[in-house]
């Protein structure tokens, strides 16, 4: 047997040698850089280790307490040490590093608690998970890791558009952190802060207005108290004030702006505003000094200054001036109201008056006095010291209807307010009286109401019915007395000479004569404007004549400011009012001294007049425009032309006057040589008045200058004519008592150098008449 090989069978072993680090190196390096991140995590995650001091440990226990920042856990209380000085608490807390960048010089901590108060629940989640300690980072750049806790929970931080204001008053009230602010009684914000202003006299609180309602607050916003119940009253009401339940118990502010007042800028933070005691003082603010002469009737904090029944402000403090002579009134006026000061601003005492004439203001009585106020434009001026009148202001026209002015000699009875009647129907009132600007007069000033101001045309008179009325005759005596109203306060009635529906209403400020009585009123005609370029020579009682005979005359002269020139204001006869048309002519009669005329020398004894002269129309006129001089063609109507033959001229000249018993009945219009020039022909024209005083034997003589005849058996005579003949010339006149036919146009009468005997004695009767118009 073959033995086998066992060396070729079995291969033989290799060994081969392998160089570098061997695993087994790993596990500790794996260790080390295990060790050095758990390292490095611990001391990146380790907390921050801080101290906060309390007054008391009270709700804060080691191990449980946490810290929170915004409802989040950033730390744990570790350990509670009573201080060395036995006065606090040391809490050492660990924070999360994350917490690290909040610890400044002004961050602020504190323990937050379950409260329960009026202003509501505070801290309910701690019910729960037990009290904490709350954290507010803040806003230093020094680091710090001791502080002292806060006794009360901050002022909560504002959010993103909160609005942040400040609001000052003399004192806390019943205001407190927590107090609810309103607006229109809907809650907008709430106070969260307060303290004592740096000079110690009022109190400064931190008000905070939620983002949503911050565009409510602007300059113009008045804050005002709303705590609790305001009661204010007199005999005559009583106020309650209050707010919602929660500012009754808590205390709170409402605000607005004031009705009226265009807003202001909107609010920023740390705009400062006044807290007002309440809703009236709120409405005011505007302080400005008013003098009286006395604090008779005045009484701070209550006397109301009013504007058309409104109150517009109220008296909150009186002085004496320093000399004594008079008493300053500090008043606070509404801020909607700063128009009311201006220039144009008048206030005076409404006070009750009683009398037999007048009751006024009885509702004082009740009240008290108080302050009324008046004013004109629209322009503030700043204006803040003022004086108070003595007694109230005329009455201004601002009232709807027609005014008018009623001339009359005294006031006799008539007071502000007394009444216009007619038919018994009061259909006006007297607004003002003053004296005219020659004090002889005085003008009443009336209001008819605008349903009656159609009944006032040219034919209204106004006549007083204050009192009572005597007559007596034969017949007996009748007694006439007005309302007991015009007894008292004095009573103006209207009387309407003519209703005519299609009369034309007067103008406003049309002036009337205030007559006496009813029978004035009813013989008197209308009353026309007559308007002159000025008013030289014209005077109130001048006449108004038509051919010699008046027909009216003047009642008052008036300047027509701002325009040029004077208006006549003239009562008509009643007899001659169908006279006045529309192309009436009205001129002024006045003396007229030159070389070759004297004209109108009456006028310098017996004063101007205004002469008359028909138009043709139909419609009555109340309107015209005054001539200084007679229109062209006055001579030429319907007057009687004559001729008169004298041998010479002598003293005639044209413009030279005809008289009838010393009466200026025409005038001379012209002269000429006769053709056959044996004598002189003297034209002369009589007024159509006048014109059936010239007969056929009437005769006509020279009545200029004086004629003196002598004779040893008959003696001396003087004959002179009028002094009007004697100064300037003139033609007399005379019929005899049979008087001859009618003369006609062109008539030629011969012109005697002197009368003769007997023609002034004769006294015919001959009727004069104006004739109808058509």
């Amino acid at each position: 047997m073959t033995e086998p090989n066992f060396d070729k069978a079995i291969p033989a072993a290799e060994t081969t040698r392998r160089r570098g680090i061997s695993a087994v190196w790993l596990l500790p390096l794996f260790a080390v850089i295990l060790g050095g991140w758990l390292a490095y995590k611990h001391f990146n995650e380790a907390g921050v280790s801080i101290v906060v001091t309390f007054t008391t440990g009270e709700g804060v226990q080691a191990g449980t307490t946490e810290v929170r920042y915004k409802g989040i856990k950033v730390g744990n209380v570790n350990e509670l040490h009573v201080q060395p000085d036995l006065q606090s608490v040391a809490a050492h807390i660990t924070l999360t590093r994350e917490a690290e960048a909040a610890l400044k010089e002004d961050t602020q901590f504190w323990l937050v608690k379950p409260e329960l108060s009026l202003a509501g629940v505070q801290g309910l989640d701690t019910l729960v998970s037990g009290n904490y300690i709350a954290l507010r980072p803040g806003t230093s750049s020094r680091t710090k890791h001791v502080f002292k806790a806060l006794n009360e929970p901050p002022p909560p931080e504002p959010a993103q558009g909160d609005l942040e204001i400040q609001l000052i008053a003399p004192d806390v009230g019943s205001l407190h952190a927590g107090s609810p602010i309103h607006y229109r009684k809907l809650r907008v914000g709430e106070i969260v802060d307060y303290q004592l202003s740096a000079d110690r006299n009022r109190v400064v609180f931190k008000a905070h207005i939620n983002a949503e309602y911050a565009d409510l607050v602007n300059q113009q916003s008045r804050f005002w108290n709303s705590s609790g119940v305001a009661i204010s009253g007199d005999l005559n009401s009583i106020e309650i004030n209050t707010d919602s339940l929660a500012s009754i118990i808590l205390g709170g502010l409402s605000f607005d702006t004031p009705p009226g007042t265009a807003p202001g800028e909107l609010a920023q933070s740390d705009d400062v505003f006044t807290i007002y005691s309440n809703y009236s003082e709120a409405n005011t603010g505007i302080e400005i000094d008013i003098e009286f002469e006395t604090a008779e009737g005045l009484k701070a904090n209550h006397t109301e200054i009013r504007y058309k029944g409104l109150t517009a402000g109220k008296i909150i403090k009186l002085d004496m001036k320093p000399d004594y002579s008079a008493v300053t009134a500090t008043a606070s006026i509404n801020p909607l109201a700063p128009i009311l000061l201006n220039e144009s601003t008048e206030f005076w005492l409404a006070t009750p008056k009683i009398s037999l004439s007048q009751i006024s203001g009885l509702s004082t009585l009740l009240t008290g006095s108080h302050i009324e106020m008046d004013f004109a434009g629209n322009t503030p001026s700043g204006k803040r010291a003022f004086t108070a009148l003595k007694e109230p202001p005329a009455p201004k026209k601002n009232e709807e209807g027609l005014y008018l002015t009623l001339m009359a000699d005294k006031l006799d009875g008539l007071t502000r307010d007394s009444a216009i009647h007619y038919r018994d129907i009061t259909i006006g009132k007297v607004v003002d009286f003053h004296l005219n600007e020659n004090r002889e007069q005085v003008n009443i000033d009336i209001l008819i109401f605008p349903k009656y101001q159609d009944l006032i045309t040219h034919h209204a008179h106004f006549y007083q019915n204050s009192g009572v009325e005597f007559s007596a005759s034969l017949e007996g005596v009748q007694v006439n007395t007005g309302s007991l109203s015009s007894i008292l306060s004095g009573g103006i009635n209207v009387y309407l000479a003519n209703i005519d529906n299609d009369a034309e209403m007067v103008a406003p400020d049309t002036r009337f004569t205030l007559l006496p009585s009813i029978d004035d009123a009813i013989d008197r005609g209308p009353m026309i404007n007559i308007h002159f370029a000025n008013g030289s020579g014209l005077k109130t009682g001048a006449a108004i004549k038509y051919l010699g005979v008046e027909i009216g005359k003047i009642e008052d002269i008036q300047l027509n400011h701002p325009a040029q020139g004077v208006t006549a204001l003239a009562s008509i006869a009643p007899e001659a009012r169908e006279l006045i048309v529309k192309d009436s002519t009205f001129w002024r009669v006045k003396p007229s001294i030159s070389l070759d005329k004297i004209a109108n020398l009456g006028t310098l004894i017996f004063g101007e007049y205004i002469a008359f002269e028909p138009g043709e129309e139909s419609d009555l006129g109340y309107e015209f425009n005054g001539r200084d001089k007679p229109p062209e063609d006055y001579l030429s109507d319907s007057g009687l032309t004559l001729t008169l033959q004298a041998p010479s001229l002598a003293s005639i000249k044209k413009g030279r006057s005809v008289f009838y018993r010393e009466i200026p009945i025409g005038q001379v219009t012209g002269f000429e040589l006769d053709p056959s020039a044996q004598h002189i022909n003297i034209y002369v024209y009589i007024e159509p008045y006048y014109a059936p005083l010239i007969k056929s034997n009437t005769v006509f003589w020279n009545a200029t200058g004086i004629a003196f005849d002598f004779g040893w058996l008959k003696g001396a005579s003087l004959r002179t004519g009028s002094a009007q003949s004697l100064l300037a010339g003139g033609i007399a006149l005379a019929t005899p008592d049979l008087p001859g036919d009618t003369v006609t146009d062109g008539s030629v009468f011969k012109l005697h150098d002197v009368p003769e005997e007997g023609w002034k004695d004769w006294q015919p009767e001959i009727p004069l008449k104006i004739e109808e118009p058509q």
